[in-house]
């Protein structure tokens, strides 16, 4: 049964279920609407491993920074929330010094090149948050259900239907806002994700992306028993089919990276679609002050995830009392 709520949150990904248990433990009523399990929404195939990517906000370092000062919480439990502080490398092959990571990075020293796989020529050596996003998405369900929040799934919201679900509506679609909002021209930039067997690698290696037209990618990111490897970068595609040809290409890269990888089965193969805009949008809808927008996030969508629902709860203090005032 449905209870009476004060703000319906749409989508199941990260975005909308952080979302969601910042406000239901600020005491609102809160009910989540999608029309996907949160195991089968784009954040399920996210690598995330903290750092702003294909993102952009003059906000966006703030939310990242309040973000990681949860994440760093979060990973005094790992075993439940599926966060962890990792060590590992950030690597590029061109003639020039890759810039070093940016505000949050722990340890950050540079690397020797004689330390770096084939064909790198130089990188630095840093800590950061990794997250599980199958234990992760699994940890903010039961705390927003432990905190009288509500989740439901079933058919998509009409743009029609938007401004009368609730009281207060927090639209966290993604993509999904195409379908929403009058001339939203947010794209999908896919990303292909491989889980593997860990044949028992413990830090993470990430390719610096130098040329922002390349298509394929290479980290590798271990997650205990599995290990996670990417990826690609294809903007404009829609197509979540399993492609062996990028399969194999994400194998080959990785491997050369990391040899330890050759052999390690292959247990599953994720294809997740990056909300991507030329800005992240947060904030009320012009037309409708009590819709409030949290979308287009790219591939930063976990990484922002803490600071935007804490944005978005300010925005929801300020739409309650105009519904009151009218």
């Amino acid at each position: 049964m449905i209870r009476e709520t004060d703000v319906v949150v749409l989508g199941a990904g990260v975005s909308g279920l952080t979302c969601a248990v910042r406000l239901a433990e600020a005491g609102l009523r809160v009910l989540v609407r999608s029309n996907l399990s949160s195991p089968r929404t784009t954040s399920c195939a996210a690598g995330a491993i903290w750092g702003p990517h294909l993102v952009a906000h003059d906000r966006a370092e703030d939310w990242a920074l309040q973000s990681l000062e949860v994440f760093r919480e979060l990973a005094a439990d790992p075993g439940t929330t599926g966060v962890r502080m990792l060590w590992g490398v950030e690597a590029g092959r061109g003639a020039g010094r890759i810039p070093p990571p940016g505000p949050g990075a722990e340890g950050v020293r540079e690397c020797d090149r004689a330390a770096l796989p084939p064909g790198y020529t130089n990188g630095w050596r840093y800590r950061v948050p990794l997250i599980d996003m199958t234990r992760y998405l699994t940890y903010l369900t039961d705390r927003l259900l432990s905190s009288g929040g509500q989740i439901t799934v079933g058919r998509p919201v009409t743009r029609a239907e938007l401004p009368a679900l609730g009281p207060i509506v927090v639209n966290c679609t993604g993509l999904g806002a195409r379908e929403l909002v009058p001339g939203e021209t947010i794209r999908p930039v896919r990303g292909d994700l491989l889980v593997l067997d860990n044949p028992g690698i413990e830090t993470f290696f990430v390719e610096a992306e130098e040329d922002q037209a390349q298509q394929l990618t290479t980290y590798v990111l271990p997650q205990g028993d599995r290990v996670m490897l990417g990826g690609s970068l294809y903007d404009g595609e829609w197509s979540t089919a399993e492609d062996p040809v990028i399969r194999r290409a994400i194998l080959e890269r990785c491997t050369e990276a990391e040899p330890s990888l050759a052999g390690a089965r292959v247990i599953e193969h994720r294809v997740g679609l990056r909300p991507v805009r030329d800005k992240v949008r947060i904030g009320p809808d012009e037309r409708h002050p009590h819709v409030i927008h949290d979308y287009g996030h790219g591939g930063g969508g976990v990484t922002l995830s803490w600071g935007c629902a804490e944005e978005v709860l300010q925005f929801t203090g300020a739409a309650a009392h105009t519904t009151r005032r009218g």
